[in-house]
């Protein structure tokens, strides 16, 4: 495992600080094209915008991992300033990122759900990314295994793990496939992002399994997991809700542009 990818003099580039960045940076320029295409506005709206959803989204992922790994940070506080060792929570960047994309979009009089079910088709894609960094920085790994893929994280032991990152990188594209697929049909302002946001929690709910992390003191549930399940139950009640009344679908929206 890697987690200096390459260095330039004394400037040591992080794997997964690197494969983030990209991600952010493909991610705008995919976005952008899409909000161009779709006639939503200019390039320009989704830089500002990016801007934006960054500062929600870094604030939401720290805050919401070191929430989950509380014990270690309650002993090393000075540790929750260091983000070079990985440490963000994608929970967390998704709900920090709404908050404050949702505040931001308002107050400029973005059409907010149109950029968000937009947004929500590449996120499949940046995660994927994000989680190659996770791979080679030898963060988020799996439980021991004995089966024929899993493979030793030189940074935590000698013994074969469940590679939980490829787990995530193949659950995302599976993501990205579905929701790429849906991108054309006609739904309700925001069907999108949500229809990821459960994919998502269902994905990693089952991923939890194989993943080295907390069990909860209540049950066999991980902390995660049972998040997990408030989101899923959440997201499809709303859906299913929403699919029902067909609220804010309008019949002369073209394919693709929610109204």
């Amino acid at each position: 495992m890697r987690r200096v990818l390459f260095s330039i003099g004394r400037l040591e580039i992080y794997s997964y600080g690197f494969t983030v960045a990209l991600a952010l940076f493909l991610g705008l320029l995919w976005v952008g094209k899409a909000v161009e295409k779709r006639g939503i506005g200019k390039f320009d709206l989704v830089i500002d915008l990016a801007i934006q959803l960054f500062i929600g989204g870094l604030i939401g992922a720290r805050l919401f991992y070191v929430v989950t790994e509380y014990s270690y940070y309650l002993k090393n506080p000075l540790a929750v300033l260091k983000l070079s060792d990985g440490g963000l929570s994608f929970f967390g960047m998704i709900i920090g990122a709404y908050i404050w994309g949702v505040l931001y979009a308002k107050r400029a009089n973005l059409p907010t759900w149109q950029l968000a079910d937009l947004i929500a088709v590449y996120l499949p894609l940046g995660y994927a990314l994000a989680r190659v960094g996770c791979l080679l920085n030898g963060c988020c790994y799996g439980v021991p295994s004995r089966l024929p893929w899993a493979f030793v994280i030189p940074a935590v032991d000698n013994l074969p793990r469940h590679p939980t990152q490829v787990y995530a990188i193949i659950a995302s594209l599976l993501i990205f496939i579905i929701l790429w697929l849906l991108r054309e049909t006609k739904y309700f302002p925001g069907l999108l992002f949500w229809l990821y946001v459960e994919l998502y929690a269902a994905s990693r709910f089952i991923i939890e399994f194989f993943r080295e992390t907390p069990v909860i003191a209540f049950g066999w549930l991980r902390l995660t997991q049972a998040f997990c399940l408030l989101v899923i139950a959440g997201t499809t009640v709303y859906i299913v809700y929403r699919l029902k009344t067909k609220t804010g679908v309008e019949k002369d929206a073209p394919p693709g542009v929610p109204s």
